[in-house]
């Protein structure tokens, strides 16, 4: 006989488990079949279907089955809570649960709509089709909801995305993973606690990861803070540790994103465009973002055929966002191109590196109220051309403000240049000064500036694919401890702390460059 105690203890255990609803479900493509429990992998369920007609409660846990293979879209239905999320994920041995959209367009071959406290894990995702079309592999939605929160994407391994290269906004709605709002008419609606992590994305069209809300595409028209950009943010955005490429444009758009962090990324052929001849399009960029960082992430081999190019680009609406410790190279452009509006201020672009980029390195295009470019190193090869400072003069008329300052420049070229811009109209407002000038004569409006060998241990070497957690890594691009650059900068208060490799700035000089010298180094 039970003891009285014990059977209320046990009765009140059985009584949350029924009601947290924390089961585990399990399907498998080859020896499931929809008429069973699908409560254990000897009882599988065996399609979609079945699940897409599920509703899962909070704490559940969908196992997918490696090695199988389902054509169609998981939609499942339910929302997670908080502390209880539903996971989708896989089980056993083998080949990533593959799922294959076939070619479906207008939603996506996984599709959440008004749904949240979800997670993905280990699946591969493939759209493909013999043309163009409204395509995507991941579609997070939303209409008239409000906040959603805590949706996880992690370790998906997402491919051939047929989507629809081009600069229209149809076009940009398609790709690898999009997150959108698509109504907000009766009730302002947002994100928050978004993740995408350990994914890996290569052969889409149009972009690799996208961020938006469809209801207002004048969005960038309302600036970060107003009474019309707030209910539409993007809080708590974190984007870390994919691999994006081969893609028709860019690598990633991050719209309406409230502070938030991308970092460790590494993203290469990006803006090929449909047919490899390339296309527009910078690698990352933020729009209608304000205050999020961006750093360590490596971009190489942008094929921009015209202008865009670059790694990073802060463009329209994207104050007090900062672009650091990050690796660009062999880019159509370079490191940073600026398409900010007029209000924008604090936009601060520091301990780069840039290799071999070509076209315009730091590209100061449309007005800005303040662009603070410091700490750089940018080696130019000598079969390179580019624009070290290109005053581009886009984006209408109105002031640019920006500083230029203990930055390391060191050119193997002859046919490197600069490109200032005398309209009267655009109002350049810029202050060169402190920086350091190797084998290219310093820009004309320069002063206080350096002109001698900054000693760097092996400059051109940086080579692809570093490791961010390596203290090593690109140790090509560190001074020596007899470089005139120690102690040549100037002090920035607000400097990040930190270098390119991690050293302190906190002895009170500066050096000029990505590096500060230590003892150790």
């Amino acid at each position: 006989m039970i003891p009285p105690k014990l059977l209320i203890v046990f009765l009140l255990a059985l009584s949350l488990a029924s009601v947290s609803g924390a089961n585990n479900y399990y399907l498998d493509s080859i020896a499931g079949d929809d008429a069973n429990t699908g409560t254990s992998p000897e009882l599988a369920w065996q399609s979609l279907a079945k699940v897409n007609a599920t509703v899962f409660e909070p704490g559940d846990t969908l196992h997918l089955k490696r090695g199988s293979i389902w054509f169609g879209q998981l939609k499942p239905q339910g929302s997670g809570a908080p502390g209880k999320h539903i996971v989708v994920r896989d089980y056993g041995q083998g080949d990533l649960p593959l799922i294959d959209g076939n070619g479906v367009t207008g939603e996506a071959v996984i599709y959440l709509h008004n749904q949240q406290y979800f997670e993905f894990h280990n699946l591969e995702i493939v759209n493909d089709a013999g043309e163009e079309g409204d395509r995507r592999g991941v579609w997070l939605s939303g209409s008239n909801v409000g906040v959603l929160n805590s949706l996880y994407l992690k370790g998906l391994y997402i491919h051939d995305i047929y989507g629809i290269a081009g600069q229209s906004l149809t076009a940009k709605r398609t790709g690898g993973i999009y997150i959108a709002m698509t109504d907000d008419a009766e009730k302002p609606s947002r994100w928050n606690d978004i993740r995408i992590e350990d994914c890996t994305i290569h052969d889409v069209r149009n972009s690799g990861i996208t961020t938006q809300n469809e209801t207002t595409q004048g969005i960038h028209n309302f600036p970060p803070g107003s009474e019309k950009w707030t209910p539409r943010r993007i809080t708590n955005l974190y984007i870390a540790n994919n691999t994006i490429y081969n893609v028709a444009k860019n690598g990633m758009i991050v719209r309406l994103a409230d502070g938030g962090v991308v970092e460790h990324n590494l993203l290469h052929e990006t803006a090929i465009g449909a047919d490899g001849k390339g296309m527009t399009g910078n690698t990352i960029f933020s729009r209608s973002s304000r205050g999020t960082v961006f750093q360590f992430n490596e971009g190489y081999n942008n094929r921009s055929n015209n202008y865009d190019g670059c790694l990073y680009d802060a463009d329209l609406n994207s104050p007090d966002t900062i672009w650091q410790y990050s690796y660009s190279h062999n880019n159509a452009h370079g490191l940073y191109w600026g398409c900010t509006v007029q209000r924008d201020a604090g936009v601060i672009i520091r301990y780069n590196i840039s290799q071999n980029d070509k076209g315009g390195i730091f590209v100061v295009n449309y007005p800005t109220k303040g662009t603070t470019i410091h700490n750089n190193t940018v080696y130019i090869g000598p079969h390179r051309s580019p624009i070290v400072i290109y005053e581009r003069g886009r984006g209408g008329k109105g002031r640019r403000d920006y500083t230029f300052y203990n930055n390391l420049i060191y050119s193997r070229s002859v046919d490197a240049t600069y490109e200032f811009n005398t309209d009267p109209e655009r109002g350049y407002n810029r202050e060169i000064h402190h920086n350091l000038f190797y084998g290219i004569e310093p820009p004309e409006y320069s002063v206080d500036h350096i002109v001698e060998d900054p000693q760097l241990i092996e400059p051109g070497i940086g080579g692809s694919r570093i490791d961010f957690e390596d203290p090593n890594r690109l140790p090509g691009y560190k001074i020596k401890a007899s470089s005139p650059a120690r102690d040549a900068g100037v002090f920035t208060a607000d400097d990040g702390g930190r270098d390119f490799w991690g050293n302190p700035l906190s002895d009170g000089t500066t050096d000029i460059g990505a590096h500060e010298w230590t003892e150790e180094d």
